[in-house]
């Protein structure tokens, strides 16, 4: 999405450029304020990609939905532009101080963003409004400077226009460049989406002491621009007891781990036993019944192959599906491939879940492998006996390839004869759509293969559904190895039991998710739209 916002900086100046070229200079500019000024048109470009993106991630994080959150963030903060490139021409009379007036309001506005969108969210029903105002006031903000900048460097019509507003704009682009990669490779996994607001605000406060500086340090900005540099700095500060505070209402029990990744938000939050791991705000596992969930994945496949020895977990970060493969005394290899490197090192270094998963990241069987489960299959060339898929629901598009054909078939192709797949595959009951759409993609995956529909009941969740892939006509299902000790919850009954689903989940006839046509994620989405939470 970096590349959509890209344009953000120009729109506020191609838009209004008959505007710009009328506007003013200050009478006492001097060719050597060019440096400074030419500065402070990189700064607030940079910062305005920056705040388009905190904004998308942000909606992304807590509405699901990444290609309506950042089409809507970056949308809406164009508009805004627009319209603060409209309000610049009023502005330009005194265009010095205007500038620092705008950049002290956009580093208040920017820096709470992130505070006040999940603050709105966890504590109203109006965050999509919150998050639709803040992108219109913080695009109008944003469109008010690079007219103001013209206007700060034009010395009585001197200047050619065109070529001057040509190095503007340049320097607006090559700001927008250095922010797209700073956000997602420095910036949001070092300091999170709330620092980095706030260190963005500041980045507003140091241009504006560049336009003070330049115009001798006149008191009645002086000390509004103080106020607003204490406030800010406190707020990047505090930024942790704030996100506690916010996550205190947002989650019922006591938040015990926050953070956000370059990927995600991982929280953790445990109360009178019960552990739970959240990412992204959706739940990802109950302490009180997670072997429910867990042993169903595991152990369907698993019995379904002779002696397994090697197994791939793709996804499972968190450790408690190795736990299961680790009970067979035949298997010799693990490896759990999960993109983000922050949910292996909870499943590794966390007290309690690390206790839950009975430290089997740390078992000398097991690999981890940080990386894009599909690109990782595209270049193994590893086989195993049975691959575990145990990732997130397919709420977005970038989900969804890991619900595709092509991808279940590359997992088909690693498998090892009479090798095995299992996958979770959303609630039988609440996304039936979208379960038996995971269903008809394995099968047209690998129609020499039979899949299995499963279900058990998981009280966090509801009834949760899985897929099972077997060779041939699927008769060595749960029938090729022994049940290992140690287990919770299921036993040989309830295990063949998982085959046999309820009346009010009957099949349906849908078409395969692809890649070119990833339809599962839009089935997933409407299937949730019919329920209130």
């Amino acid at each position: 999405m970096a590349d959509g916002t890209t344009p953000g900086g120009a729109a506020g100046s191609t838009g209004t450029t008959g505007a710009v070229l009328d506007l003013p200079g200050p009478r006492g500019a001097r060719r050597g304020d060019r440096p400074t000024v030419f500065a402070a048109a990189l700064l607030v470009a940079v910062g305005g990609i920056i705040y388009e993106l905190i904004l998308g991630t942000a909606a992304s994080s807590l509405f699901g939905d990444s290609v309506v959150a950042f089409s809507l963030a970056t949308g809406v903060t164009m508009f805004g532009m627009g319209i603060g490139s409209l309000l610049a021409v009023r502005l330009a009379r005194s265009p010095g101080r205007a500038f620092v007036r705008n950049e002290l309001l956009l580093g208040v506005l920017g820096g709470s963003s992130v505070l006040l969108l999940f603050w709105s969210y966890a504590t109203t029903d109006l965050a999509w409004v919150v998050f639709t105002v803040l992108s219109l006031l913080i695009g109008i903000a944003i469109g008010v400077e690079i007219p103001l900048l013209v206007a700060l460097l034009k010395e009585h019509g001197r200047d050619e226009s065109v070529s001057l507003l040509s190095k503007v704009l340049a320097l607006d682009y090559l700001g927008a460049l250095a922010a797209s990669l700073l956000f997602p490779f420095l910036l949001l996994p070092t300091l999170g989406l709330v620092r980095t607001a706030f260190a963005v605000a500041l980045l507003n406060v140091l241009v504006a002491l560049f336009m003070l500086g330049r115009m001798g340090w006149p008191v009645r900005l002086t000390w509004p621009t103080a106020v607003v540099s204490v406030l800010l700095v406190a707020g990047l500060v505090s930024a942790t007891a704030l996100e506690d505070a916010i996550n205190t209402r947002l989650y019922v029990d006591p938040v015990l781990h926050y953070e956000q990744s370059a990927y995600q938000k991982l929280v953790v939050t445990t109360y009178q036993g019960d552990t739970r791991l959240y990412l992204n705000d959706q739940l990802q596992f109950s302490s009180v019944d997670e072997a429910r969930y867990h042993e169903t994945l595991a152990h369907t496949a698993l019995t379904s192959v002779a002696a397994p020895t090697s197994v791939a977990v793709l996804g499972g970060g968190d450790g408690l599906l190795a736990r299961e493969v680790l009970r067979y005394p035949t298997v010799r290899e693990v490896v759990v491939v999960d993109l983000d490197p922050a949910v292996t090192d909870l499943g590794r270094n966390d007290r309690l879940v690390s206790a839950l998963n009975e430290h089997a990241l740390d078992d000398p069987r097991v690999e981890v492998v940080n990386a894009d489960a599909f690109a990782w299959l595209r270049e193994s060339d590893r086989t195993f006996d049975a691959v575990l898929v145990d990732l997130v629901d397919p709420a977005n598009e970038r989900v969804a390839k890991l619900y595709s054909s092509p991808f279940y078939a590359m997992v088909a192709a690693h498998l090892r004869p009479g090798g095995v797949m299992s996958t979770q595959a959303t609630s039988t009951y609440f996304t039936p759509n979208a379960f038996w759409q995971v269903v008809a993609t394995m099968r047209a995956a690998a129609p020499d293969r039979t899949v299995l529909p499963l279900g058990v009941n998981v009280p966090s969740f509801g009834e949760w559904g899985f897929a099972l892939s077997l060779p041939g006509d699927g008769s060595q299902a749960f029938a090729a190895t022994a049940l290992p000790d140690g287990l919770r919850f299921h036993d040989e009954a309830s295990l063949r039991a998982t085959a046999q689903l309820p009346a009010d989940a009957p099949p349906r006839d849908l078409a395969a998710s692809t890649l070119l046509s990833p339809t599962i994620h839009r089935t997933y989405q409407q299937d949730m739209g019919r329920w209130r939470y």
